[in-house]
């Protein structure tokens, strides 16, 4: 057996965790890192441009997304076969939805004509606008390697190799910071620059996960004449995947939301409140990537009908889970004041950035609960219930208050809605838990007898 499947097999439960885990919230943790990087350098282009980028930000989320959806739901379905022995299923899970991935990053281009249109209805103000659009259409012709580079991050973990995601999305992560200021102020390209230079890190990473596969490195082989439109196929995989598509989804509608409830405020409010969403929005990737690498190995003890290592995992995720997020809010509100002013010199900027930035973090350490939750659920055929939460924190509890809450309490209630979105979510997923425990003991136990 393949020594990273030994480890998902038979290893201790936090050190399998703990393998599967670390890197990818490094190389998650690194790429959001860029992010807020590349912030801080068009924050010196001024408040307009900083409200580009914010503006452009849900896309960056959204269209990316669609390399998750087949990257998490076909490396969950992966791990599950190699769990129950089944390697050829498993090379032809890998072809196809790799295949599906640049197919869809090829249709991403059509946005390119409607760019403008696009961000007006995304909530950019006509002083934003062009500076956004400069931006954007770069990025969207990035989505070309992009969209299958985050796929083939994803695809990667399913055979244990988290390490080789992590020096991908490092490599790119460490490009872009580099190459930030040469574009956009060495070579005078502006706000163009910045999207250049993230261009030529995806380009980068996306290059290091081909070669694996390429050069026949990888324990499964990647051959495209294996490629099928079967739904033996696709049902798995769009079960995991859209569900966690639908997490990134709603990242963007909420934010696009929040910008357009902001618009009215003024430039300023965007941009305070965009600077704490990427601030955040980096911080939720760590926990994120955490819950990858969980991802990987429940799926795996799930296809070898191994119940107790799945019990074990899920109680230290949700534990560890929890614990990074409450570390990370408690630095996220001491430190509010220095993180919002290395963005902006702007006092209104600053003002409404703080406040943004300590609300978003009341209730953060529950979001660590609430990824581990929706991942268990959606890997243990939970399906429904795992969609549903999927799109609940940022979906169905985020934008009813969101509207709510702007009319009671205008820019106050925008920028608290998290919170109470948080509240709302981790009580009925408690809730749905202790209802349902006794079944789900029980399908374990038979998925145990199936694998058998």
């Amino acid at each position: 057996m393949n020594r990273r499947l030994e480890i998902m097999e038979s290893a201790p439960v936090s050190k399998a965790l703990a393998y599967l885990g670390l890197p990818t919230i490094v190389g998650l943790s690194v790429t959001g890192f860029y992010q807020l990087a590349v912030s801080f350098f068009v924050a010196k282009m001024g408040t307009q441009a900083m409200g580009a980028i914010s503006i452009v930000y849900p896309l960056i989320l959204i269209m990316p997304g669609i390399g998750l959806l087949f990257g998490n739901g076909g490396a969950a379905y992966m791990a599950e076969l190699l769990g129950a022995g089944e390697k050829e299923k498993a090379e032809t899970v890998l072809a196809s939805t790799a295949f599906y991935c640049i197919l869809f990053s090829i249709m991403t281009q059509l946005l390119l004509p409607v760019m403008p249109v696009l961000l007006v209805h995304m909530g950019a103000s006509s002083g934003v606008l062009p500076l956004a659009v400069q931006y954007g259409q770069i990025l969207v012709i990035s989505f070309l390697f992009h969209i299958p580079s985050v796929c083939m991050n994803n695809l990667v973990r399913a055979e244990g190799n988290a390490s080789l995601s992590m020096i991908s999305q490092m490599t790119g992560a460490v490009l872009n910071v580099v190459l930030t200021p040469i574009f956009l102020f060495g070579f005078g390209w502006g706000i163009r620059g910045a999207a250049a230079s993230a261009a030529v890190a995806q380009f980068t990473a996306f290059c290091i996960l081909a070669q694996y596969y390429l050069r026949g490195k990888s324990y499964l082989k990647l051959d495209f004449r294996k490629v099928r439109f079967q739904w033996w196929i696709l049902e798995p995989v769009l079960k995991i995947g859209v569900p966690l598509l639908c997490i990134n989804l709603f990242q963007s509608i909420s934010m696009a939301a929040a910008n357009i409830a902001a618009a009215p405020y003024g430039d300023a409010v965007v941009a305070g409140l965009g600077i704490a969403n990427r601030v955040i929005g980096m911080t939720t990737l760590a926990v994120t990537g955490f819950s990858r690498g969980y991802q990987t190995f429940i799926s795996y003890c799930y296809g070898a009908g191994r119940p107790d290592r799945i019990r074990q995992a899920t109680k230290t995720a949700y534990l560890w889970g929890m614990l990074g997020g409450l570390a990370i809010a408690i630095v996220q509100i001491g430190f509010s004041g220095g993180i919002v002013s290395a963005f902006s010199n702007d006092a209104e900027v600053i003002s409404v950035g703080v406040q943004a930035l300590v609300a978003g973090s009341l209730l953060f350490f529950t979001y660590g609960f609430q990824s581990m939750a929706t991942v268990y659920l959606l890997c243990i055929r939970y399906s429904k219930a795992g969609f549903v939460f999927s799109i609940f924190r940022q979906g169905l509890a985020f934008l009813p208050l969101l509207f709510l809450f702007d009319r009671l309490f205008a820019v106050t209630g925008i920028l608290y809605t998290q919170a109470v979105a948080d509240l709302v979510t981790t009580a009925l997923l408690l809730l749905f838990l202790g209802v349902t425990k006794r079944n789900r003991t029980t399908a374990l136990a038979q998925a145990a007898e199936k694998a058998a």
